[in-house]
C-alpha cells in the first residue's frame, strides 16, 4: 500500500515536471514571438519601478535608443537624457500624472540617439497599482513613429503647396472673368449703340409708304437689339459686374439679384443690416461672396423650386455673415456629394472656397423645409479697411 502511494507521488511529481517543461518551452515562444513582433513593428516596451527607480528594457527598446546591450539598462536619470528639452519636461509631467492619477496616458517625445540623429517616439505610460491603490510600478511601450511623422509633415506642404495654388487659380479665374468682361462690354457696347443709332435714321429716312411696309420687321430688329444688350449686360455681370469694382458688394448684389429677379420670375429679395460695411471685408472675400450668391441662386432656380429667396448682409464680430434662404423642397443633407443628387458638387466648392479663405460655412436643409446657407468671413483690421475707398 506505501509502495502505491510513493509510485503515485512520483508520477504526480513526474507530471508535474513534464507540465513545467512544456510552460518553459510555450514562455520562451512568446517571449520569441512577442521580440519579432516588436522588431517588425518597431515597437519597445520597459518597467519603471516606482520606489527603487529600476528599469527595465525589452531588447527592441535598445535598438530604438541605439544603445549597445552591453551598456546595460540605464538609470532613470540616464534615460530622460536621451530626449530634447521640451520632450523632456513633457515625459516628467506623464510620469507624475500616471502615478497621481493611475490613468495610462500617452505622448509623443523627440529623442536624440548617441549619433546626434532626431528620432520621434510615441510613448504610452500604463501605471500599476498595489492593493491599496497605490502606483508601484509604471509599464510602457515605445513605437518609433518618425517615418510616420514625416510623411505627416509632407502631407501638410502638399496640402500648404495645394491650397496656395487653388487660392492663385482664384485670383487668375477672377482676373480673366474681368477681361473678359471689360472686353466684352467696350467691343460689343459701342457697336451696339451705334446700331440703335443707324435704325433711328434708317426709320427717319424711310418714305411714309414704305416705313409703314417695313414697320413689323423694324419692330423685330428693335427688340432684337435690345435683347442682345440686355444679354450682354447680363453675361458680363455674370462674369465680373464692373460695380463690384467700383461700387461695392451690396450695389454689386442688388444688381446681380434685380437681375436674377427679372430673368427667373422668383422673389428674390436683398437686406444689408444696419451698421454692416462690407469694406472691411478683403477684396478676395468681397469676389467670394458675390460668387456664392451667384451659386445659390442658381441652386434655387435649378433645383429647389422656390417661390421666394432671401439674401441678407450683417456684421457679426469680427466676420461678415452672408444669409441665403428659400422656402424651396430641400434635400436630404446626407446625400450630398452622392453621384446622382441634387444639388451637388457646386455646394461642396462652395463650402472648400469659404474654408480656404478662412471663413465658416454652414448648411441646413431637409426634405420639405427649404435650404439656408450661412458663410462668415473674417473682416479686415480696421486700419486696412479705413484705407480703403468707400464702396
Amino acid at each position: 500500500m506505501k509502495r502505491s502511494r510513493a509510485k503515485a507521488k512520483r508520477k504526480a511529481r513526474t507530471l508535474t515536471t513534464r507540465e513545467a517543461k512544456a510552460l518553459r518551452i510555450a514562455l520562451d515562444s512568446t517571449a520569441f514571438r512577442l521580440e519579432a513582433t516588436q522588431d517588425l513593428a518597431r515597437v519597445g516596451d520597459w518597467e519603471l519601478d516606482r520606489h527603487s527607480g529600476r528599469m527595465r528594457w525589452s531588447r527592441q527598446l535598445f535598438r530604438l535608443f541605439d544603445r549597445p546591450e552591453s551598456l546595460g539598462v540605464p538609470d532613470i536619470n540616464e534615460a530622460l537624457g536621451y530626449f530634447g528639452p521640451a520632450s523632456l519636461e513633457r515625459t516628467r509631467d506623464a510620469f507624475w500624472q500616471a502615478i497621481d492619477t493611475g490613468k495610462r496616458c500617452a505622448l509623443e517625445q523627440e529623442v536624440i540617439l548617441p549619433s546626434g540623429q532626431r528620432r520621434h517616439h510615441l510613448t504610452a505610460i500604463v501605471p500599476v497599482s498595489d492593493d491599496h491603490g497605490q502606483v508601484y510600478r509604471l509599464y510602457g511601450t515605445v513605437q518609433d513613429i518618425t517615418e510616420r511623422r514625416q510623411l505627416e509633415v509632407e502631407r501638410l506642404e502638399h496640402l500648404a503647396r495645394l491650397e496656395t495654388l487653388s487660392r492663385h487659380l482664384v485670383v487668375i479665374e477672377e482676373r480673366e472673368r474681368r477681361e473678359l468682361a471689360s472686353a466684352l462690354h467696350d467691343r460689343a457696347s459701342p457697336n451696339l449703340a451705334a446700331l440703335r443709332i443707324l435704325f433711328a435714321n434708317l426709320v427717319q429716312a424711310l418714305p411714309p409708304a414704305v416705313h409703314a411696309e417695313v414697320q413689323p420687321m423694324l419692330d423685330d430688329a428693335a427688340a432684337l437689339l435690345a435683347d442682345t444688350t440686355a444679354g450682354i449686360r447680363e453675361i458680363c455681370t455674370n462674369l465680373r459686374p464692373a460695380t463690384l469694382d467700383y461700387g461695392g458688394l451690396g450695389p454689386a448684389l442688388n444688381e446681380y439679384v434685380t437681375q436674377f429677379r427679372q430673368r427667373t420670375g422668383l422673389d428674390a429679395t436683398i437686406e444689408v443690416a444696419p451698421g454692416t460695411d462690407t469694406r472691411t471685408l478683403a477684396l478676395a472675400s468681397k469676389t467670394l461672396c458675390f460668387r456664392l450668391v451667384q451659386e445659390a441662386l442658381t441652386n434655387c432656380a435649378k433645383h429647389a423650386h422656390a417661390g421666394a429667396v432671401h439674401i441678407r448682409l450683417e456684421r457679426e464680430g469680427d466676420h461678415i455673415r452672408l444669409t441665403v434662404a428659400d422656402d424651396g423642397v430641400g434635400f436630404d443633407l446626407s446625400r450630398l456629394g452622392e453621384a446622382g443628387s441634387t444639388p451637388g458638387l457646386g455646394l461642396i466648392t462652395m463650402r472648400e472656397r469659404v474654408e480656404l479663405a478662412g471663413g465658416r460655412f454652414r448648411l441646413r436643409t431637409r426634405p420639405g423645409d427649404g435650404t439656408e446657407i450661412t458663410v462668415a468671413l473674417p473682416c479686415l483690421p480696421q486700419t486696412t479697411a479705413s484705407q480703403e475707398p468707400t464702396k
